[in-house]
């Protein structure tokens, strides 16, 4: 969002000649009674914001000229704001003369009507920026090595474009050696990165490996992360003050960008039944280097949690799973909404949403999982595929209880150099038909797709290979138009309702990274499902 500073050439009441010569104190003389009183404020002038004041405004200032207007606003423009009227002597053509001159015509806050007397003392605003940088300083510097899109955007004086050209940079040249390096990049000059450089670092020594040291063997909600490496790059960071935005501007901003980030027309609320009868909806989702940063992304979470509500799903296959903790930050978000449309949503609905994972080393399968919605869902185990299938396939194989059904599901990333002939004879073997199984398939790593691919164990697939289940198109580099699907067995295709979807809509968010613009989807591949009745296959009715 870009906020004009500068553009307005229409002047206050009383600017149209220096105030200077209005700054003497009123009499304190009063014959008025108490009964009947002024505002003390009243009776002092109004100050000039020299953070919001345009070229002709700061031109009424007294010995201020074009040339030095000008000056005043393109600082402006490059350290964010000013966070205190001494900060004005460092800009060309004012220094310590002209600034005493001007002190009492000039403020750095929207509050009107300061004395002189005050002007003197800290200000508000003054207090504040000192408060701002103790706090950053208390807390960890922002990492340029490291730090997301948002958690740069913390830092005073960095904007929306100069964290993508931070961005840009560190991906194609690597990572910075030391802060001055900075000064390399486009949009950021000596004055920019001497405002910045006190918030950053480029030391790791107290870089934590975030979320995957001493975990226990299967990760669920009862797993909890150590206080220290709870930093996420939204909204919720506790820093007082974001390029010159308070928190709850800072919301108010992700709150406008939400509403024209449109959510689809839901043509049918899915109420857990089909045919009146007891109904769940399973999905499967590649997530995408689905990492504690990309979670803690306001537009990424809104559009996670409003699509599987939106969509009525009970149970999520996630793939590409970086952080077992972005699973969490998704569930917290859907069991204790704090985004206003995810709040809207789940109004007078009760959820229970867990996630679980295997502590496997760059293991990247995961679930999802409302245990106590509209249909109860309880984990009853969580196991890793067989050792022998692992150069073919990453695998995760749960299974859950369902009203009256038990559901094998196995969450399956086939790799590019899968031999589909030896995967389909382990299914055989470790399958059988009086199991209700499940298979949901990400071909994201497989170049070429066969019709094999399709029927492995002689399961059979709920989508044809010409769907198209990548978001993206064209697809990313190296990838396929279909990207995933759901594979079942005979048991599992008489429970099947008929009704299964790609959601397509709704997966783009202005607050997401898009390379150098906004407006990114929160996964290049799209989320699919199906139905299932949960009651036992003999009571389910013919389709």
């Amino acid at each position: 969002m870009v906020f004009n500073m500068g553009q307005n050439s229409s002047l206050p009441k009383g600017r149209r000649k220096s105030l200077r010569s209005f700054t003497k104190k009123s009499s304190k003389s009063n014959t008025l009674s108490h009964t009947f009183t002024i505002n003390e404020s009243d009776d002092k002038i109004d100050r000039l914001n020299i953070n919001i004041a345009s070229e002709e405004e700061l031109m009424t200032l007294d010995g201020v000229n074009r040339e030095i207007a000008r000056s005043i606003v393109e600082h402006r423009k490059a350290i964010g704001r000013f966070r205190k009227v001494e900060d004005l002597a460092v800009v060309r053509g004012i220094g310590a003369d002209k600034l005493q001159k001007l002190r009492p015509e000039i403020c750095v806050s929207s509050r009107r009507s300061q004395s002189y007397t005050s002007s003197r003392a800290q200000s508000y605003d003054s207090l504040r920026s000192s408060e701002s940088r103790l706090t950053l300083k208390s807390n960890k510097l922002v990492n340029i090595n490291k730090a997301s899109v948002f958690e740069l955007q913390t830092v005073n004086g960095i904007t929306q474009e100069v964290a993508a050209a931070i961005l840009h940079y560190r991906t194609k040249k690597g990572k910075f050696k030391q802060i001055d390096d900075l000064i390399k990049v486009k949009c950021i000059d000596c004055v920019r990165l001497a405002t910045i450089s006190r918030y950053l670092t480029t030391d790791e020594e107290e870089e934590s490996s975030d979320i995957d040291d001493n975990r226990p063997n299967i990760l669920t909600n009862g797993y909890t992360m150590p206080a220290q490496t709870l930093r996420t790059n939204g909204a919720h960071q506790k820093l007082p003050i974001r390029n010159g935005l308070s928190n709850s501007n800072a919301i108010d901003i992700f709150e406008l960008l939400s509403t024209y980030s449109p959510r689809p027309i839901i043509r049918e609320i899915f109420n857990y039944s089909r045919n009146d009868q007891p109904a769940i909806r399973i999905a499967s989702w590649n997530l995408h280097e689905f990492s504690y940063e990309k979670a803690g992304n306001l537009g990424v979470k809104e559009i996670v949690c409003r699509t599987i509500l939106e969509n009525g799903f009970s149970i999520i296959a996630i793939q590409d799973v970086l952080n077992v903790t972005a699973l969490r930050i998704i569930c917290d978000e859907l069991n204790n909404p704090k985004l206003q449309r995810v709040k809207e949503w789940s109004k007078n609905n009760h959820y229970n949403w867990n996630f679980c994972m295997l502590d496997v080393h760059n293991s990247k399968l995961g679930f999802i999982y409302d245990s106590d919605g509209g249909t109860a869902v309880d984990l009853l185990s969580l196991s890793e595929g067989p050792t022998d299938t692992k150069k073919e396939c990453e695998a995760l194989v749960a299974s859950f209880r369902v009203g009256n059904s038990n559901l094998q599901l196995v969450n399956l990333s086939l790799n590019n150099s899968t031999n589909v002939d030896v995967l389909s004879q382990k299914f055989k073997e470790l399958t059988s038909e009086s199991d209700l199984l499940m298979v949901f398939i990400d071909y994201t790593k497989v170049d070429v797709l066969i019709d094999d691919h399709f029927n492995i164990g002689d399961l059979k697939p709920i989508f044809s290979q010409n769907a198209r289940t990548n978001f993206i198109n064209p697809p990313l580099l190296g990838s396929n138009c279909h990207t995933t699907n759901i594979l079942h067995n005979s048991k599992a295709q008489k429970q099947l309702t008929g009704f299964n979807g790609i959601v397509k809509q709704g997966l783009i968010h202005l607050a997401i990274p898009n390379g150098w613009s906004w407006g990114g989807p929160a996964s290049p591949y799209c989320p699919i499902y199906t139905e299932l009745f949960t009651n036992t296959s003999d009571d389910v009715p013919a389709l």
